[in-house]
């Protein structure tokens, strides 16, 4: 799918401001907390993500949405927005409210610079060294694990002949039968964490330095911008998936700037307070396989040891 604005309606509405997304989706938390910034009215339409427990991305109703079959979908006056990096500049062009952008070019560019950085563009198994959030999407493999244990198989099998990217459905039947056994040596993706652990370590490392060189309460400076709210859903997305204390270990300004975020209203409405019960029993199952012995802790032992 195209990115950005789209030239057709793809739903007669009423509402200026429709949002399609689910409260998993990291993507879908980027979107709602720039909604929730800038204040913006707008009709929530949550959609299932096999993550969540069925396939309803790939059903009937909402490839009609997006054909692509994923979220977050912003609809403007019945009109497709795709792309979260995208629909967060939209947003902001097309409201009032602009005190998510910074006021000299400079700072722009800058705030360009670190939402661009943080985004997950394309396929996450490549070009994470340009991405942040091509390298965190891989370290979500044990939480979709995890919560895969809370999803029947019959829904997964149902994605395999309605959903366009089989090779995503493919994946997810490999967690539900093998449950964390995926992570030793037989399969790949002990090999895919390590190298995605690495890489995002390297991001952080970035903007490690960058907040020492900066010294403001934020990435830009003491307003709060597009930069942290695509920042914000990265630092919260791993330490739900259990890594949080192996790659801030020694970023103490990375932690001190996610306790300010962790402070922010807008971030307790639009992700502390927009869960899922599978989403709350995957956590504290993916809690304990961490805490016991298993492939998964081996690998996190073998991290830790590589810090």
């Amino acid at each position: 799918m195209a990115s950005g604005l789209q030239n057709y309606v793809v739903e007669e509405t009423s509402d200026e401001w429709v949002l399609y997304h689910n409260n998993f989706s990291l993507c879908s938390r980027k979107v709602r907390l720039c909604l929730e910034e800038i204040g913006l009215n707008y009709r929530s339409e949550h959609i299932d993500l096999i993550e969540t427990g069925k396939y309803e991305v790939a059903s009937k109703r909402f490839l009609k949405i997006n054909p692509g079959a994923t979220v977050p979908v912003l609809l403007h006056k019945g009109r497709p927005i795709y792309e979260s990096h995208e629909q967060i500049y939209y947003l902001v062009e097309h409201t009032d409210n602009k005190n998510i952008l910074p006021s000299s070019e400079s700072d722009k560019e800058n705030m360009d610079y670190w939402v661009k950085k943080s985004s997950l563009i394309g396929n996450p198994l490549t070009n994470q060294n340009q991405y942040a959030g091509n390298s965190v999407a891989p370290l979500t493999f044990p939480l979709f694990v995890a919560m895969m244990r809370y999803v029947s198989f019959k829904e997964i099998f149902i994605g395999l002949r309605t959903h366009p990217m089989k090779e995503r459905v493919i994946g997810f039947f490999i967690f539900k039968t093998f449950g964390m056994k995926v992570f030793n040596s037989l399969f790949p993706f002990s090999k895919l964490l390590k190298s995605s652990f690495l890489n995002l370590s390297k991001h952080l490392d970035d903007l490690e330095k960058h907040l020492e060189d900066k010294n403001s309460l934020w990435i830009v400076g003491e307003e709060f911008t597009l930069a942290d709210i695509s920042w914000a859903v990265i630092l919260h997305r791993f330490h739900e998936c259990g890594w949080g204390g192996l790659l801030l270990a020694d970023k103490p300004l990375i932690k001190k700037y996610y306790f300010n975020l962790l402070d922010k209203e807008s971030f307790k409405i639009a992700i502390d307070k927009a869960s899922h019960p599978i989403l709350t029993k995957g956590i504290d199952d993916l809690r304990k396989t961490f805490s016991t012995k298993s492939s998964l802790k081996d690998i996190y032992t073998q991290l830790e040891k590589a810090k």
